[in-house]
């Protein structure tokens, strides 16, 4: 889950409208659902001045609403079919068979909502469901209290909805007391969510449905457990516990950081308790989720840059040994054809759902960047930020993408950031930009730094650079290699003294050296020399790292940081970061069964993967 805020009405309406056309432009023949109500209004007007600039089409695009008042017509200038229309349907190029909404005068309400059902299902599911969020939580017409796997059925409206709704019509008593609603169950099977809410009144409801308990009197916090849910076959020498306590460990909390408590999983999720099954003793061990690394190149001879299939293979399965149970692989900058393959590869490994850690995203490192901060990049591919070549690699990615780097500075880059904000996490990398056009970038979207100092001014009292731009944004994340090499451990401590824990990212950005002898290998095609823990060009620079995240985030240990923090480092923040949190990154019950089990020495010790004891 990613939560996104904007400064006002119009600048929310914008970033949604961005996303939504987005997918459009990735998948023309996509499948949207779409709601009615005040708050989507100003994002419907966006799409519609983007369609009439040329900029988008929906020729192709099927879209399915989330809901009607029963008893009303099409015409009915309160019926959701005549607001569509009204908003949005009758201004686009969208073919009419290809709009749904629920019909309001269904003889038989029931067989409605069954057909309404049956036609998802025929058109292959919703690819994006566009939310909004009542004043009591509901979510389409689900009130509080309603059973989270209900499918389309009938509504009867709650005098909180009626009264809220009552401003659309000329009195209280015209308001329907009964609607045709898609249910939970619909709603989270789309593959992609986007809830939009605006208005300060709305702020109590926000907060419960996001940071309290999952329940159903607040049904927008079903949310909380949206996305990925489909399984994956048993790793290779692995063993399945169906049923699992942990037991006798300190395991990290949220909340307390480290407390002593089982962990319990049935199956593949975690759970609140397990009555029977199989007991694991980690007396005297650390229990931590499984970390997320969203910013690495390769490891055990193999680079993602190649786009070999095999080799990718090769790099989740070392990583999974690691306690790294998910990952954001990046790439470097090469040309865009061979960018290309890199996507292509990644997206046909998930699709296959291939062994080893789950390939969560795609990290574009390059090539929008700065030659004068290239770094190990290949100066002869830097390219201008490029809006169009970019939504070409996601489309090639099938939506994986998930960082992309940019130096402000290059021309093209700040309408780069504002015009992709909302589709991807932008970070400044390897750039020269000042404090002012770091802030710039940040005011327009960019939310993280990649590697911080490294490829960047340094920074000082009297010109604070990047560094000081992204501590004075709070939603800014920063990334930090702790492998003993690329920063000295003083340097480490200021920043989570800084920055503190929430918005620090540990990264490990290993080639393809890790986990293998001293030797030369190459990096984007560069080559590299590896002695010890340190890769270098032929130049001296530094080009990337030999430390996997787990040595990387016991290194921060070292260094004085206490545990939990680095473990919220390597875990939490990089999975809230590319959107994952929501199912993996914590040891919370409905997440993934990703625990780690480290001994005393913080050395891993055991694996579980999806509930599954993975084989070291």
């Amino acid at each position: 889950m990613r939560i996104y805020q904007a400064e006002n009405y119009k600048a929310m309406s914008r970033r949604a409208a961005n996303i939504i056309s987005a997918q459009v432009i990735y998948k023309p023949n996509c499948v949207l659902g779409l709601a009615t109500g005040g708050t989507p209004v100003g994002l419907y007007q966006q799409l519609v001045e983007w369609y009439k600039k040329g900029d988008l089409s929906f020729a192709e695009t099927r879209s399915v609403n989330l809901d009607e008042y029963l008893g009303l017509s099409p015409h009915h200038e309160q019926s959701y079919r005549y607001f569509m229309q009204d908003n949005l349907f009758d201004h686009i190029d969208i073919h009419p068979e290809n709009t749904h909404v629920l019909n309001g005068l269904a003889k038989d309400p029931n067989a409605e909502c069954a057909a309404y059902n049956k036609l998802i299902a025929e058109l292959g599911g919703i690819d994006l469901q566009l939310l909004g969020m009542g004043h009591n939580g509901h979510i389409a017409f689900n009130e509080p209290g309603d059973d989270f796997g209900l499918e389309t059925h009938v509504v009867d409206l709650t005098e909180s909805t009626i009264e809220a709704n009552k401003r659309f019509f000329e009195s209280r008593d015209e308001v329907p007391r009964h609607a045709l609603s898609m249910g939970i169950k619909n709603i989270m099977n789309a593959r992609r969510i986007l809830m939009v809410v605006s208005g300060e009144e709305k702020a109590d409801i926000v907060c419960k449905a996001f940071t309290g308990p999952v329940t159903k009197e607040v049904p927008a916090s079903v949310l909380r457990n949206s996305g990925g849910r489909q399984g994956r076959p048993s790793q290779a020498g692995g063993s399945r516990c169906d049923r699992m306590r942990i037991t006798g460990a300190q395991v990290f909390d949220l909340q307390e950081g480290f407390v002593q408590r089982d962990i319990c999983f049935d199956g593949r999720l975690l759970s609140g308790s397990s009555a029977d099954g199989k007991t694991y003793d980690a007396s005297g061990c650390y229990v931590i989720p499984g970390l997320t690394d969203v910013h690495f190149h390769g490891c055990m001879g193999r680079d993602f840059s190649d786009a070999e299939p095999e080799g990718l293979e090769i790099m989740a399965q070392y990583e999974l040994s690691r306690g790294v149970t998910q990952i954001c692989p990046a790439g470097m900058t090469l040309t865009e054809e061979q960018l290309t393959k890199i996507c292509q590869v990644a997206a046909a490994h998930r699709a296959a759902d291939k062994p080893g850690a789950a390939l969560c995203g795609i990290n574009l490192e390059g090539p929008f960047l700065s030659m004068a901060k290239k770094g190990a990049q290949n100066g002869a591919w830097l390219h201008a930020p490029d809006v169009a070549m970019f939504r070409r690699l996601m489309a090639a990615s099938q939506g994986l993408v998930k960082l992309v780097s940019i130096a402000p500075e290059e021309p093209g880059a700040m309408e780069f950031i504002e015009a992709v904000e909302g589709e991807v996490t932008v970070s400044i990398a390897h750039t020269t930009a000042d404090y002012d056009t770091s802030m710039e970038a940040f005011r327009l979207g960019a939310r993280q730094v990649t590697h911080l100092f490294n490829a960047m001014p340094a920074f000082s009292h009297r010109a604070p650079g990047v560094v000081g731009a992204a501590l004075d944004t709070p939603l800014c994340n920063v990334e930090l290699i702790c492998d003993g090499v690329h920063i000295h451990p003083s340097v480490v401590r200021a920043v989570f003294k800084m920055f503190g824990s929430k918005r620090v990212i540990l990264i490990s950005d290993t080639m393809r050296a890790a986990g293998m002898p001293d030797g030369d290998y190459t990096l984007g095609g560069q080559a590299v020399q590896v002695k010890g823990n340190r890769a270098t060009l032929s130049d001296g620079t530094l080009a990337g790292s030999v430390t996997d995240l787990m040595k990387c985030m016991k290194t921060a240990v070292s260094f004085g940081i206490p545990l939990a923090d680095a473990v919220r480092a390597a875990a939490v923040n990089p999975a809230m970061a590319i959107g994952i949190f929501s199912r993996v990154g914590s040891l919370e019950p409905g997440k993934r069964a990703n625990v780690v089990v480290l001994d005393q020495n913080l050395d891993v010790k055991d694996v579980f993967f999806r509930g599954e004891l993975v084989s070291r």
